[in-house]
């Protein structure tokens, strides 16, 4: 960036990685009875699309997810197999198969996502990824029934599903919750012998000062953004966490246009994303922050962050020599704001103005 900052104000949105935090607290409890299913509206899984889900089970074989094209020749299918996940698939009546891994059938909670893109698709468990790519002459899936948990219902017509023996798999018993496609819920239009769980992991509330559960990683975890507390639980005061010089917490701002990134403190922890990619690693929903410019300090707010005490007063030097980041709080160690090319003290090298 050349111009200068003065009066310039810039909107930018923070996307995060973890999810939303809706609906966390309510699952799908399946029995692994006989003719048991779930029937949610269609997921478009057709060219580039994610679905995600939480589960938890102890058993080593069942039906997870199932959508196909009515029985043409194109079909998604997630099951259990020797307690691993399978993630099976055909496009264009070119099929392939990739299999997790780690076993799930530990009575713990696993994080589950199917990313489509195109003619690649990939499963990813707990944050390990495994890829299944196909080469067929038409380049998407298509989808037209509607999607399936934890079993297909009897009376469809064998001839209207695409993979031979699909009704006849075990049903899947255990717990799944927090079924997306994408960012987004889907409608639930039915369900047989499935009962509605109100639990989950965060059943036992285990956030205080109003902090509001959600998963990470399988495991409860509390957001705090909102209460004026941090911690694991949120139980502790702010002010031993914020901008300490031991801590290193810090905001980077980066202002790499057309499509600026950010990161966000999350209390106590360094909490910085690299400036080649696009994705942070922060709290896990949207945040709208303003940016904000002016002769003599730059500011950063956002109506979750505001507890924190932004905006914050910068440097001069950021203003008279703009870089293309912009930190606000305790700098990490080792970033030397004049320098041409600089390294973050966590070893990520930040590439240079």
């Amino acid at each position: 960036m050349s111009s200068t900052l003065h009066s310039v104000f810039f909107t930018l949105k923070v996307s995060i990685l973890l999810g939303s935090l809706l609906g966390l607290c309510l699952g799908l409890e399946f029995m692994g009875l006989p003719n048991q299913w779930a029937r949610y509206l269609r997921w478009d899984a057709s060219t580039r699309s994610d679905l995600s889900f939480q589960f938890k089970t102890n058993v080593s074989t069942g039906l997870l997810l199932y959508l196909d094209d009515g029985g043409i020749c194109d079909f998604l299918c997630l099951s259990l197999v020797d307690g691993r996940v399978q993630l099976r698939f055909s496009m264009d009546c070119a099929e392939t198969a990739v299999l997790s891994n780690k076993q799930v059938n530990d009575s713990s909670w696993h994080f589950l996502m199917v990313s489509r893109d195109r003619l690649r698709t990939v499963l990813m468990l707990d944050g390990e990824g495994q890829s299944g790519e196909l080469q067929p002459q038409r380049p998407y899936m298509d989808v037209v029934s509607d999607l399936f948990l934890g079993g297909v219902p009897a009376d469809i017509r064998p001839s209207a599903l695409t993979l031979d023996g699909v009704q006849a798999m075990p049903g899947f018993k255990g717990l799944i919750l927090d079924l997306k496609y994408g960012n987004s819920e889907p409608r639930l239009l039915g369900s047989q012998g499935v009962q509605l769980d109100a639990e989950g992991p965060c059943g036992e509330r285990p956030c205080e000062n109003g902090g509001i559960c959600f998963l990470l990683d399988g495991h409860p975890t509390c957001d705090c953004s909102t209460t004026g507390y941090g911690g694991k639980l949120c139980s502790e005061g702010l002010s031993h966490l914020m901008m300490s010089e031991q801590g290193r917490c810090f905001v980077l701002v980066v202002l790499q246009l057309p499509e600026p990134l950010a990161s966000l403190p999350l209390a106590g922890h360094r909490a910085s994303s690299s400036l080649a990619g696009h994705s942070l690693r922060c709290l896990s929903f949207p945040h709208w922050a303003r940016l904000a410019a002016g002769p003599s300090s730059v500011g950063v707010g956002a109506p979750s962050l505001m507890h924190r005490g932004f905006p914050s007063p910068l440097s001069p030097w950021l203003l008279h020599s703009p870089p293309p980041f912009v930190i606000l709080g305790a700098g990490p160690a080792g970033l030397h704001p004049r320098g041409k090319h600089e390294t973050r003290h966590d070893g990520v090298d930040n590439g240079g103005e």
